[in-house]
């Protein structure tokens, strides 16, 4: 009697995807710490204006977009990354701001720090697609994604005109998103005409969430 031999066991693509999901929300939630404890440490030592740089609302949209960009498989799994490491980013901000006397246990749970991790889910929903859909060769959604990471931190700096060195190191990061990112022609010109095309709309953004008022 033969005995059937069992074949090579192959790993199934929905569990190797359902892997990839489960490391990228878990790094998101020890990089969001590690955003909001390093932040707190940069704003209360560095210099002006370094120090509003560190503090930047687009430097943490942009940090959203890297991380999705690096570890998301999918822009599902980039949006909801993107949201918990923005959120789990702002918790921690306030829990090192406690452990060093510079606020009260309630301000975990006052208007503002809620306010702020609303707009983290909303960010962190954004700038994750746009990090997933960044890796899409030289196609208008991957343009898309790099214009809008370069186009807020343009936007920043437009409303932060009334602190120029802020506005220039910010501007400034804005167009070293696409230098560092993209090397091919094509998806340079297009990545930069969706950066123009997203400024305004991320300077309204930033006045409808009350930033710059």
């Amino acid at each position: 009697m033969t005995l059937l031999q069992p074949g090579p066991r192959t790993s199934s693509p929905l569990r190797a995807d359902d892997r990839s999901a489960a490391s990228a929300l878990s790094l998101a939630v020890a990089l969001g710490i590690a955003l909001g404890v390093v932040d707190l440490l940069l704003q209360t030592t560095l210099p002006y204006p370094w120090a509003n740089l560190a503090n930047s609302s687009a430097v943490w949209a942009v940090a959203a977009f890297a991380l999705a960009r690096v570890l998301a498989p999918t822009a599902a799994v980039g949006a909801a990354a993107g949201a918990v490491f923005l959120v789990v980013a702002v918790e921690a901000y306030y829990v090192a701001a406690i452990a060093v006397d510079l606020a009260s246990p309630s301000s975990l749970v006052a208007a503002s720090s809620l306010a702020w991790a609303f707009f983290g889910v909303v960010a962190g929903v954004g700038f994750g697609v746009a990090g997933v859909w960044s890796r899409a060769g030289d196609t208008w959604p991957a343009a898309a994604g790099l214009g809008l990471a370069s186009a807020v931190l343009v936007a920043e700096a437009w409303l932060r005109l009334d602190t120029p060195g802020t506005a220039v190191l910010t501007g400034t990061a804005g167009v070293l998103v696409l230098a560092s990112t993209v090397r091919r022609p094509v998806l340079l010109r297009r990545a930069a005409l969706c950066a123009g095309a997203l400024v305004v709309p991320c300077h309204l953004a930033f006045g409808v969430a009350g930033f710059g008022g």
